[in-house]
């Protein structure tokens, strides 16, 4: 789909065209009620008369066609397409033009448009710029709120349709590891398999039940992340590999995006514990403060890490970043990369929703 400069990109169109007729009605009624606005105005006793209903109607003829030439011309092809210094000349002349023709109309015309009335014109050409002025912005404002809304609406349902894609990449992944875990576990004929199924169960159980919610509690969340690390300690020789995961502060009843930190610490466990020249090992940090959240996970760098796992790496990477972002803007700090002979990532939460 083409775009435009930026986010109010198309001029007058066949869909504004019918956006104006489906909302007929609602026009109708803001000009109505401008009408009984200027009746008081323009009234001259405490009962409205019929010359005070040509009056108005006059008065708003004019304003009505000075408002929609804003709305549908002006806003769309300057306004909209950032042209800001084009669409104030034009409006300043649509300003001057209106005024001048409002007045003429009542100062010179109407005696001959209407010879069985008496016309006073009782308004200067600046107060009539003053009263269309005030028209033109009201309607402007009303014309971009609306806009704005609609954008803002668009934007939800775009965002929320990327977090559901980008979650559904996440879960069978993360699945997928847990079962491998499982499936290495039988081939070792462990006494951990049955523990080790019954923490997936658990594990499938959230996923099922908790990550349809756009925020689930911590402590569920990080219950979750015990199992699974639990389930993965099982699979490793701890002579051979350490793994260490540490939560220090109150979670409290605080609340995070669900399956946010678990893409992390896989990563960790499928590139840290490798082959490698020593031991190897993945350090799970968790610091919760009261609307804040410190996560921080190392590893060890093995021998085999290649370019094209480095890639896959930031395949991964790339979908939780988008994430962070899309559900905490700027909410987050993230720092991933190596550091000291490790594979690092340290992320800064705040959790005020």
């Amino acid at each position: 789909m083409r775009r435009g400069p930026n986010k109010f990109t198309n001029g007058f169109s066949f869909t504004d065209l019918m956006i104006f007729r489906n909302r007929w009605w609602q026009h109708l009624i803001f000009w109505g009620v401008f009408q009984f606005i200027l009746l008081n105005i323009f009234s001259t006793s405490s009962s409205y008369e019929k010359i005070d209903l040509i009056y108005t109607l006059l008065f708003l003829i004019p304003l009505i066609s000075i408002v929609y030439l804003n709305l549908y011309h002006f806003i769309p092809r300057y306004l909209r397409k950032e042209l800001y210094i084009l669409y104030t000349l034009f409006l300043i002349l649509l300003l001057g033009v209106g005024a001048i023709f409002i007045f003429f109309l009542f100062d010179r015309w109407i005696d001959f448009l209407l010879p069985n009335y008496y016309f006073i014109s009782y308004y200067s050409i600046p107060q009539l710029m003053l009263y269309t002025g005030s028209t033109l912005l009201l309607t402007t404002l009303l014309k971009l709120s609306r806009s704005w809304f609609m954008l803002l609406r668009v934007e939800r349902s775009t965002t929320t349709t990327q977090l559901k894609s980008l979650q559904s990449q996440i879960n069978p992944h993360f699945l997928l590891n847990s079962l491998q875990t499982i499936y290495a576990l039988s081939l070792e004929k462990s006494e951990q398999t049955p523990q080790a199924i019954l923490q997936l169960s658990e594990i499938l159980k959230y996923t099922l039940y908790e990550t349809e919610n756009s925020r689930v509690k911590l402590h569920k969340e990080i219950g979750m992340i015990e199992d699974y690390v639990e389930m993965y300690r099982q699979r490793v020789d701890p002579i051979r590999a350490e793994i260490k995961m540490e939560v220090i502060g109150t979670v409290g009843e605080k609340v995070i995006a669900p399956m946010l930190l678990i893409p992390f610490i896989e990563n960790s466990f499928k590139h840290g514990l490798q082959s490698g020249p020593g031991g190897t090992f993945v350090h799970i940090f968790i610091d919760l403060g009261s609307e804040n959240l410190t996560f921080s996970v190392k590893n060890s760098l093995g021998e085999t890490d290649s370019p094209s796992m480095e890639k896959r790496k930031g395949i991964g990477m790339e979908n939780t970043k988008q994430r962070l972002q899309l559900l905490y803007p700027g909410k987050h700090k993230l720092f991933i990369g190596k550091e000291d002979g490790t594979f690092q990532v340290n992320l800064q939460l705040e959790l005020t929703d």
